[in-house]
């Protein structure tokens, strides 16, 4: 469910602005600019008209970067209207290609689930424009001041309702504008979703439940790196903690000298979709900081002298590289574990475009024991963890164990009944302060609530039985908050 933050009355006072900014511009600027407009000139404004539009109407699809796209096509249909319907000097050698080169940018955002993409070079052709204009608009000043300067009787007096002082706001009405375009024209990286929680959160048997789901649905495939000085690695793979579940046995946390990372791709139709999970038996939230990244990379690259901090900084996030240090490093990261863990996560919550935030069932079963306690301190770091990321991703609280929670046996995962449940989880941590706080952030950006369970056929009113199989309980909704 999509959880509701108060009414954010900001987003329609933008979008009229833009509006009234690029309708103000041309108002005052168009007659001036097609007098003086060139053949080529033209070609350039019908490319810039249509790949605006064509790349806003794209980021429409995306709810992280929809209001991009609104405030674009706000700013660019003016023009539309303007030096086509009614001038009629838009030329298909421009609008054409700039058609393709915005459907293509959106095709590419979709093929990749990466509309970070689209926006980066949407933004870096507002860019090009805003100067183009600017520049177009200053020789036209040049030509009115020119003109004035050989009249016997001056023409214009700055009395505010002549052609160079309407020139000059419409310098400080595209300044405007091309800073309101540049701040929200943004997209994120959909395609990566970091999966994230404390040790004992539900994540193995999460982990397992998405799995059975991307094999099924997503023509899944999986790829694993572990590290135990245990040499127990080979107990880690999904393929024998599935095999221990068929025993009735439940797979067993890690140590604290384990670490396993799994990645989880998938594709939906042409959109793909990765998952990336970090499994480790120490605590390291409340060190989850910049300055605690930077002490861990630096306290990595005194163990490890040979590879250069720039190196440890770009790559760290990246499996592959932790795997390399594995390989060539057995010894030093034994004493390194705790930092290197840090800093991949660090890197990972940073880079990924939708960051999943684990919440344990059992605490809300002892709500009025010790788990309000737990809650409100998870609940205000993963708080102060959105705040250090920013309002430029998407976050899910996703509430595991719901079996343990509710009577979920016989309670179809896709049903009202369902939702209802999930509305009745997410009204008893609205209680919690710093819960609250995390609700008053979706009026900034997206934020999603799931409660998800491995287990749907374990009633809470049945004996403590062992699980044999996965039987996954609204975990879909994860992986639909991925794509």
């Amino acid at each position: 469910m999509r959880v509701r933050g108060k009414l954010n009355l900001f987003n329609p006072v933008i979008f009229l602005l833009c509006l009234a900014l690029s309708t103000g511009f041309l108002l005052a600027t168009s007659e001036q600019i097609v007098s003086s407009l060139v053949w080529y000139i033209a070609i350039l404004l019908s490319f810039f008209i249509a790949l605006f539009i064509s790349s806003g109407m794209g980021m429409l699809f995306e709810e992280r970067s929809r209001f991009g796209g609104e405030l674009l096509l706000a700013a660019f249909l003016p023009y539309l209207y303007f030096f086509w319907v009614q001038d009629n000097i838009l030329r298909l050698d421009g609008l054409v290609p700039g058609l393709i080169a915005g459907v293509g940018f959106i095709l590419h955002a979709f093929m990749n689930n990466r509309f970070d993409v689209v926006a980066k070079r949407t933004r870096f052709f507002l860019k090009l424009f805003f100067v183009g204009m600017m520049v177009y608009l200053f020789a036209i000043f040049i030509q009115l001041v020119s003109e004035e300067d050989m009249r016997d009787i001056p023409q214009y007096a700055l009395t505010g309702s002549n052609d160079l002082f309407m020139i000059m706001l419409s310098f400080f009405a595209l300044m405007i504008l091309h800073t309101l375009l540049m701040k929200y024209v943004h997209g994120i990286k959909a395609s990566d979703v970091f999966v994230y929680g404390p040790s004992k959160s539900g994540k193995t048997l999460l982990l397992l439940a998405l799995y059975n789901q991307f094999v099924h649905y997503y023509n899944g495939r999986r790829s694993e790196t572990i590290l135990s000085s245990s040499r127990e690695e080979d107990y880690y793979r999904i393929e024998n903690m599935l095999a221990e579940l068929k025993n009735g046995r439940q797979p067993k946390s890690n140590q604290k000298t384990d670490l396993t990372m799994y990645t989880l791709t998938g594709k939906k139709s042409i959109k793909p979709i990765e998952f990336s999970f970090v499994d480790y038996g120490g605590e390291f939230t409340e060190n989850l900081t910049k300055d605690g990244y930077f002490k861990a990379i630096l306290e990595i690259e005194n163990q490890i002298p040979e590879i250069d901090k720039e190196t440890f900084s770009e790559k760290v996030g990246d499996h592959e590289f932790i795997k390399e240090l594995k390989e060539k490093y057995p010894d030093e990261i034994v004493y390194i574990l705790d930092q290197l863990v840090l800093a991949h996560v660090y890197k990972k919550l940073e880079n990924a475009g939708k960051v999943v935030f684990l919440v344990d069932g059992e605490h809300i079963v002892s709500y009025h024991e010790d788990g309000a306690s737990h809650l409100m301190r998870l609940f205000g770091q993963y708080s102060r963890i959105m705040e250090m990321l920013g309002d430029g991703k998407s976050y899910a609280i996703v509430v595991t164990k719901a079996d343990k929670i509710k009577n979920i046996n016989d309670v179809i995962d896709t049903s009202k009944d369902a939702l209802n449940i999930e509305k009745e989880i997410f009204e008893m941590l609205t209680e919690i302060d710093t819960f609250k706080e995390i609700k008053h952030r979706a009026t900034k950006g997206p934020i999603h609530f799931y409660a998800v369970s491995a287990n749907a056929l374990k009633s809470v009113d049945q004996q403590e039985e062992a699980i044999k199989n996965i039987y996954p309980w609204r975990v879909e909704q994860i992986a639909k908050f991925g794509f």
